[in-house]
């Protein structure tokens, strides 16, 4: 008797031993981050006041939302078609652009073609076990990424860095127009994601090429 309460203390102690570093499977859920200037420049520090960072994940399809005082930045990425629809809201002008699958790559190939390595390191960020990757550009520059390996999203697309990561992005460094920015997770709400934000808006927005959106974003 003592031997089968021994062997099955054994069995239990394996079976939490896997539960707790079993990897969670992310096919839906709303990530939210926050950005911070990653230098000690003041500017740009108060230039990043109430900026925040959201993805929603729902199967394939995800959108991200840049948002600040100044208004808001979306992108959806709507995988069955693959077609990305860029959304801008700045005060009362409104402004929409289609991107195909193909035209959304080229806009990325920097990050596609970016070498990675993944290193060492450790670090406990926002209650996540995260390992440490750097990825080196064509241009010789470097970032530097934070991941975590307990929660690995399914359909990859929706953040630059994510396609090549083996798991969740939690810290890493971008940046906004010219500012160098460090973009941190600060929580995941795995409630349902509606539907309705992957939704392409019919009125209110006025269509534009991507050379004319780029252009509106050079005068901002």
């Amino acid at each position: 008797m003592q031997m089968f309460r021994t062997y099955l203390l054994l069995l239990l102690s394996i079976f939490l031993s896997q539960t707790s570093t079993a990897q969670r499977r992310l096919t839906e859920a709303t990530l939210h981050y926050t950005v911070e200037s990653a230098t000690a420049d003041s500017s740009i520090q108060a230039l990043l006041q109430g900026v925040s960072y959201t993805c929603y994940i729902k199967g394939v399809n995800s959108r991200m939302e840049l948002a600040s005082d100044m208004g808001k930045e979306s992108t959806l990425l709507l995988g069955k078609t693959g077609q990305v629809i860029i959304l801008k809201e700045l005060g009362t002008q409104h402004y929409l652009t289609r991107l195909a699958s193909k035209q959304w790559q080229q806009m990325n190939q920097l990050y596609d073609d970016a070498q990675l390595k993944l290193l060492p390191d450790t670090l406990l960020i926002s209650g996540y076990s995260c390992k440490k990757a750097l990825f080196q550009f064509g241009d010789g520059t470097t970032r530097e990424v934070w991941y975590t390996i307990q929660v690995v999203p399914i359909y990859r697309e929706f953040q630059l860095f994510a396609k090549k990561i083996p798991g969740l992005l939690v810290q890493y460094e971008a940046t906004i127009g010219k500012a160098p920015v460090l973009f941190k997770l600060k929580g995941v709400n795995y409630n349902p994601v509606q539907a309705a934000l992957f939704d392409v808006p019919e009125k209110g927005f006025r269509i534009l090429k991507w050379e004319q959106a780029e252009s509106v974003n050079d005068n901002q």
